[in-house]
């Protein structure tokens, strides 16, 4: 059990504590948490900033029917769109935990894909011959159940992780989440 302990803070713990730090850090650099000092602030963020994407959405969408114009938010909201990729696409997984473990199994499962796509060639004259339109429909949708996988990360790492004790890798990916978090408020405090 002490090697499953080791094992999965190795594996889980510390991938998803830097990948937390790095999240926590430049949304406080880019001042997307304003007035984050600990958990619950980061968390009332999140939903902060969840929520306003979403009335936003609603609102386009509203006045697209209507065939108004963009949309204008209220005094001392943030345009969620505003933000960098990395952080939307954290936002679209839900945030928090569960958004971190859906981010980095996207980045797994994505980067496999990278990898299996380009080793079928023979070189780049074949790359450059197999293009076509097939190719990119083939590509979006292999991205939308990349995406389905990662929001169903527990069965995507439940299938992968063989062990007698799970209940120890999501304890050790948690404890990583709140160590990274933690590290970053400690270190925006400084």
């Amino acid at each position: 059990m002490v090697r499953e302990i080791f094992r999965a803070l190795l594996l889980a713990g510390i991938p998803v504590a830097v990948t937390s730090y790095l999240l926590i850090w430049w949304a406080l650099k880019n001042k997307y948490f304003q007035g984050a000092s600990n958990l619950k602030d980061v968390k009332s963020h999140f939903k902060d900033l969840s929520k306003a994407k979403s009335r936003k959405k609603k609102e386009e969408k509203r006045r697209r029917k209507e065939g108004g114009g963009a949309v204008e938010l209220g005094p001392g909201q943030q345009e969620p769109n505003k933000m960098n990729p990395v952080h939307n696409k954290w936002l679209s997984f839900g945030g928090g935990f569960y958004g971190v473990v859906a981010l980095l199994t996207y980045a797994v499962v994505e980067l496999g894909e990278i990898r299996d796509f380009f080793t079928q060639f023979d070189g780049l004259s074949s790359l450059i011959s197999d293009i076509t339109v097939g190719l990119f429909i083939g590509f979006f949708i292999k991205a939308c159940i990349n995406f389905i996988v990662a929001i169903a990360w527990p069965a995507y790492w439940l299938s992968d992780i063989r062990s007698d004790y799970i209940w120890i890798w999501f304890v050790a990916a948690y404890a990583g989440y709140w160590a990274g978090i933690r590290f970053a408020l400690h270190q925006a405090d400084n």
